[in-house]
């Protein structure tokens, strides 16, 4: 019957009523329809009423693919099909769609564009935008809390209220008395020193104390605070000589009052880690740290304990704070925003075993540098408590005959490689010492390897302002130096 009505119809009147062979079964249903459709025509108002009027999905998607193919641009059409709108253009299904977008990615991507939601943007903006970050005034981006510091601190200035870096505070005028008495504002209440310690000792509310070069942030009493400071800012020269680049602001470290709260911290998440690697040091770095702000806020940073009570443990503490100073210094040179962008966007709820290596593997200064860097800062640095007339370099004779106790330096190759175990605490603690040791001779053992220097040189250049290829090949061409400088290097140790 059907195919006799189509027969029957003259070639003009045959394109606009053609019925595909999907239509069978729903014409079966209703013989009426190919005619009803037919007598439409090209009449899109009269095909959508028709549409409408249908009773049975099969036929009203029937109606629909013709008012597409007289009208190929109408909305109600393919939305009432589930076609998707994209880039100006209709999509029958998702594989479809999926596909060009996959084609397009790739070509935007030769223009240095990548998609962010509905827009194509810079692909250097990404990650800042998966982060939810804003620009300010400078074109820069930053997170929005950060816009609102500025704008609080701005506030403060113009109604004359002073910075107090003693715990990194804005006083205002009328509370200039109480500061000249050494009381301190411990939420809204002003305290004495004894009581200010007491309440600060909890790390959801530490003392937070900026130096000129690093914000320490700590649950030690406020003496100890202000020593830790003063240990992280030291660092900062060896810093800039190794990678020629200083952060633009002043990283933040943490520095817990005991061995204790330190586990307890890196244990339950509170100063989250993905390797585990707390265990191994007095010192690790925080590098699943996000706070709970909209949109949160990365925090990650060396995080360090000094128990000042504990005679035994108490010397060790500037060791371990300018180790944790390092290794937040070299984060805040060499961030991982992609992959904290890509966790943001995942949600609180995200596996930090997925973030981890997605963190680290993003990171252009090679690990075995960045915990040297640390090695360095803790004991291979000129000492910076030397008193006059005393050797300036104890430490890092000390840290020679540590290594030489603890079996020497391997195959720089090994070294290079870094593999760190949570099951070989004495192996992981050398392996942080002979990167040190390394570091130490690129920056203080070879003033006259002109190969070296250049290399280095090279090296600092592409940190700067060099391309991932660029920077992986520098790092390379200074890990091959330092091979052929081997022997000098253990000659330069004693080993």
């Amino acid at each position: 019957m059907i195919v006799a009505l189509i027969l029957c119809l003259t070639p003009a009147h045959a394109a606009e009523a053609f019925v595909p062979p999907t239509a069978v079964r729903t014409v079966s249903q209703d013989p009426t329809l190919p005619a009803k459709i037919a007598a439409a025509g090209t009449d899109v108002a009269k095909l959508l009423e028709l549409a409408a009027s249908c009773t049975n999905e099969d036929a009203a998607k029937l109606v629909y693919k013709r008012v597409v193919e007289v009208d190929p641009e109408n909305e109600v059409a393919h939305k009432a099909l589930r076609h998707q709108l994209y880039d100006g253009k209709w999509f029958e299904s998702f594989t479809e769609l999926s596909k060009y977008k996959r084609d397009e990615d790739t070509r935007m991507k030769a223009k240095g564009l990548a998609r962010h939601k509905d827009e194509w943007v810079p692909l250097a903006d990404i990650a800042f935008l998966n982060m939810g970050w804003v620009r300010d005034a400078d074109q820069t981006f930053v997170h929005p809390a950060e816009l609102a510091r500025r704008k609080q601190i701005e506030e403060w200035q113009a109604a004359g209220y002073q910075f107090r870096p003693d715990d990194n505070s804005w006083i205002a005028p009328a509370d200039n008395e109480r500061w000249a008495a050494l009381q301190w504002k411990c939420g809204d209440t002003w305290l004495d020193m004894a009581k200010a310690d007491e309440y600060h000792s909890k790390l959801d509310h530490p003392w937070k104390v900026a130096g000129e070069h690093f914000v320490t942030e700590t649950t030690c009493d406020w003496a100890g605070a202000n020593i830790a400071h003063w240990h992280a800012d030291r660092i900062q020269p060896d810093m800039v000589r190794l990678f020629g680049i200083a952060p633009k602001t002043k990283p933040r470290i943490v520095v817990l009052s005991s061995l204790d709260e330190y586990n307890k911290a890196a244990g339950n998440g509170t100063l989250a880690e993905t390797e585990g690697y707390s265990s191994l040091h007095g010192a690790f770095f925080a590098d699943a740290y996000f706070d709970a702000s909209t949109p949160p806020e990365y925090l990650g940073c060396g995080v360090s304990y000094w128990d000042r009570k504990d005679p035994k443990l108490a010397v060790w503490g500037p060791y371990w704070v300018r180790w944790a100073a390092a290794q937040s210094y070299v984060d805040a040179i060499d961030p991982s925003w992609n992959a904290i962008g890509e966790r943001m966007l995942a949600g609180p709820g995200s596996d930090n075993a997925a973030f981890g290596p997605r963190f680290w593997a993003e990171k252009r200064i090679p690990r075995w540098l960045r915990y040297g860097a640390a090695a360095y800062a803790e004991r291979f640095l000129k000492d910076p408590e030397a008193a006059e007339g005393a050797d300036p370099w104890a430490l890092r004779t000390f840290a020679f005959g540590e290594l030489k106790k603890n079996g020497g330096l391997r195959k720089l190759d090994d070294v290079f490689a870094f593999r760190l175990s949570l099951t070989d605490l004495p192996g992981s603690t050398r392996l942080y010492n002979e990167a040190g040791l390394v570091v130490s001779f690129l920056l203080d053992g070879a003033p006259g390897n002109k190969d070296l220097a250049q290399k280095h040189e090279a090296f600092l250049a592409a940190l700067k302002s060099g391309s991932d290829d660029e920077m992986k090949a520098a790092a390379t061409a200074l890990q091959k130096s330092l091979v052929k400088s081997e022997r000098d290097i253990k000659k330069y140790a004693g080993l």
